[in-house]
């Protein structure tokens, strides 16, 4: 099976709600995908440095443009977006990301790294569907 465009009328990486909270953050690194998770990697910086996350980050919010080294790109850390799925998530589950910034269920084990909420289901890896992006706030810390 193909992946699907599950919400052919939204553009992958945009942020499709009027209530949002958008950020504007440096790359640390090359290939920082839009419409992928990003993790903060220097926390002591302004704007926030970041990468794209794997599944072991917490998630920082959703890049809403393709970035490299040192460029500058928006990030959704507050908003509904549409994005890539990393595999099956039934909508309504909580969703953290993979090892390419896309969104995957969340198991109860990884609630300190929730990046959001899915508001569409999704049934196969790369299909583009519907997030809402809040990035858990109540995690560790660590």
């Amino acid at each position: 099976m193909v992946a699907e465009d599950l919400v052919p009328q939204a553009v992958l990486g945009e942020v499709i709600s009027s209530n949002t909270l958008i950020l504007t953050c440096k790359c640390d690194e090359n290939n920082v995908r839009k419409g992928r998770f990003v993790t903060v990697a220097v926390g002591e910086n302004w704007p926030p440095v970041v990468h794209e996350a794997d599944s072991t980050e917490k998630v920082f919010g959703v890049a809403l443009k393709t970035g490299n080294n040192g460029d500058y790109v928006p990030v959704c850390i507050y908003g509904i977006v549409k994005m890539y799925a990393g595999g099956v998530v039934s909508a309504g589950a909580a969703v953290k990301t993979d090892n390419e910034g896309r969104a995957v269920a969340a198991l109860a084990a990884d609630g300190s790294l929730s990046g959001g909420r899915a508001l569409m289901s999704a049934g196969e890896a790369d299909d583009q569907f519907i997030v809402l992006v809040c990035p858990d706030i109540h995690g560790s810390g660590t």
